[in-house]
């Protein structure tokens, strides 16, 4: 293991020396070509197969166990400077003045948007609502129109139907004719039992004396 650590970091000071920054280093684990690629998973002789374990001289597990703090302490290092870094940058950020002074500013942009934006409603919203008007008035306008027709219609056939009833009204007897007209249907009795031959002629009952001109021709 300690090895391969010494191997790495040759080969990254290597890399680091002769090559430009933008070079990119794919690391891959099938370096040796009679090694099988990894995506093939394990053969089926090596299923059961427990290899044993490795063991490693007590003076290589030292270094490895060394190496492994001094990373792990610079790295806490590296944490606590950066965190150190932020927080003060972050503490002048947090100043009372510039934050009131950059909510000030921000929300007199925020309101000059939304006054522009209720500007651009506005207008969009009168405009719809004169579009909608115009269609309510038309609308009623032809509903209108509708009724009036209707009404007209009606108003037609009721003085049709009062036309009708006057020419009908003509032969009507009022209160004051009632009188004379008993008189006169007494004085000229009727015989609705009569018949007509095949010239037309009417032949009036045997009981009903016959009248002047009763038996003229009645052809059509």
């Amino acid at each position: 293991m300690l090895r391969i650590m010494n191997s790495l970091k040759t080969m990254s000071l290597e890399i680091s020396a002769n090559t430009p920054a933008s070079t990119n280093i794919n690391s891959i684990r099938w370096r040796r070509n009679p090694r099988k690629p990894i995506w093939k998973g394990t053969a089926k002789s090596k299923i059961f197969r427990v290899p044993p374990r490795t063991v490693i001289p007590q003076e290589e597990a030292d270094e490895i166990k060394r190496l492994y703090n001094k990373y792990k302490t610079e790295m806490k290092t590296i944490t606590r400077f950066f965190t150190s870094k932020y927080n003060i940058e972050n503490q002048q950020k947090d100043d009372q003045d510039l934050n009131k002074k950059e909510f000030e500013s921000d929300l007199e942009a925020c309101m000059k948007l939304n006054d522009e934006w209720n500007a651009k409603q506005k207008v969009e919203r009168e405009a719809s609502a004169a579009v909608e008007l115009e269609k309510s008035i038309q609308l009623a306008k032809e509903r209108r129109k509708i009724t009036e027709e209707r009404r007209q219609q009606r108003l037609n056939e009721a003085e049709e139907i009062v036309r009708r009833e006057k020419v009908f009204a003509k032969d009507f007897i009022s209160p004051e004719m009632l009188d004379a007209a008993i008189e006169k249907a007494l004085a000229n009795p009727v015989d609705h039992n009569f018949a007509l031959d095949l010239e037309g002629n009417k032949i009036v009952g045997y009981e009903t004396p016959p009248l002047p001109k009763e038996t003229a021709s009645l052809k059509q």
